[in-house]
Order: structure tokens, then C-alpha cells, then sequence
């Protein structure tokens, strides 16, 4: 089965060509010009000579991220599966996160959105993913109650360096420091596993995941 995920969180939009059947990737691309790539997505596939009625199974990352690229990705991929009557699998960048640690465990996701620190408490039971608490920004009361929480940290390595001082007062139990910058591979391998266990959406409900109000 071929699965074309795409994550438009950040400016460096990315998007994976995964063989789900080899649980391989076919192709990889990104490039970072912000918006402008989203709207000549559809050139670039043509120019790298990927048939879109090719593809068995669309999936798209939901976020966190930056709410305009995130609007326009998911936008992009529904019309492609509502078009083609291709199913649309979407992930989360925190279910991307899970499936790069140990199966069993508590883990506290952490993303920088803008110049807010987005954080997701999640659990991992014997593979399966369970959030515990919502993507939300680390405020101060965030902190102070994340404090009394045993949990192994999610980070990825470019917001490390930053994020470092705000671990020191969280005392993880360990800092697990992810080393990719896209999600859209990974998230590909997710989206084909949840397509495999039989899970399905409403496509008219798949959404960008704020944790602000979208304006």
C-alpha cells in the first residue's frame, strides 16, 4: 500500500512517499520557503514524478504548529482523500514522539511553537499511545504541577539547547533527545499502523490541533 504523509507544522514543510506493505520509505522531500511550498506541493509532485491516483492512503500531521501552514496542509491533504475517495489517516507530532521511545513508560512531549513551549503528557502501554494531558502551553502553574509528575522527557534536538534551563526545574526522570527535524516519515510508519488496526475518522472532522484559540 502507498502512503503519501505530509507534515506542514513548521516553515520546512516535509512529506514522505512510505510503502506501508515494507514499512519503508520511497521518498523523502523538504524544502523550508514557509507557505509558498504548500501551494506548489502539487508541481513538486509532478516534477518528482509521484502519480497522486497512485497513492492507497493520505496522511497528514495535525500539530502542534504553526496554526496558517498547518490550515493549509490539512486543507490540501482532505481534498486530495475526499477527490480521490482515498482514506486520510492523521497523527499528532506527540504520536510521532511515541512511536520513537519504549513501549511502556510516562513521557512529557515538548515542542516550540512560535514563543511558546507546547507540551503534551502522554503514555506508552505495551506500544499504544494514550495522552493523559492535551497539547497546552507551559505556563508557570503548568510547571509547578508537572513538578509532582513522573515522567521520561520527549524533546526533540533543535529545541533542546533552549528548552534545557525549563528541564533543570522539572527533574525528569530521563531526557530522551529525538534526532529528526521532520515527522512526516515517521509519521507516515504511524499512520499505516493505525490504518492496519482498523482506525478511522470522519474526514470533515480532521482539524489542525490548536492549543490556542485559532485566529
Amino acid at each position: 500500500m502507498l502512503l503519501l504523509s505530509l507534515d506542514s507544522s513548521y516553515s520546512y514543510q516535509n512529506f514522505t512517499l512510505w510503502d506501508c506493505q515494507s514499512a519503508s520509505p520511497l521518498l523523502l522531500y523538504g524544502e523550508n520557503r514557509g507557505r509558498k511550498s504548500l501551494e506548489i506541493f502539487p508541481k513538486i509532485f509532478s516534477d518528482l514524478g509521484i502519480d497522486i491516483g497512485a497513492v492507497e492512503l493520505f496522511a497528514v500531521n495535525l500539530g502542534p504548529g504553526y496554526s496558517t501552514s498547518l490550515r493549509v496542509g490539512v486543507a490540501m491533504f482532505k481534498t486530495y482523500s475526499q477527490v480521490s475517495g482515498k482514506p486520510l489517516i492523521p497523527y499528532t507530532a506527540y504520536e510521532v514522539f511515541a512511536e520513537s521511545v519504549p513501549p511502556d513508560g510516562r513521557y512529557l512531549g515538548i515542542l516550540k511553537v512560535s514563543r511558546y513551549w507546547v507540551y503534551s503528557l502522554f503514555e506508552k502501554d505495551n506500544g499504544r499511545f494514550r495522552e493523559i494531558i492535551p497539547p497546552s502551553v507551559l505556563e508557570k502553574e503548568a510547571l509547578e504541577n508537572l513538578r509532582r509528575e513522573d515522567f521520561k522527557l520527549v524533546i526533540p534536538l533543535r529545541f533542546w539547547k533552549e528548552f534545557s534551563p525549563l528541564a533543570e526545574e522539572l527533574h525528569p526522570k530521563e531526557r530522551i533527545i529525538l534526532p529528526f527535524q521532520t515527522l512526516s516519515e515517521v509519521g507516515a510508519k504511524v499512520a499505516c499502523d493505525k490504518y492496519r488496526r482498523g482506525e478511522r475518522v470522519n474526514l470533515f472532522s480532521v482539524e489542525p490541533l490548536y492549543f490556542r484559540p485559532p485566529v
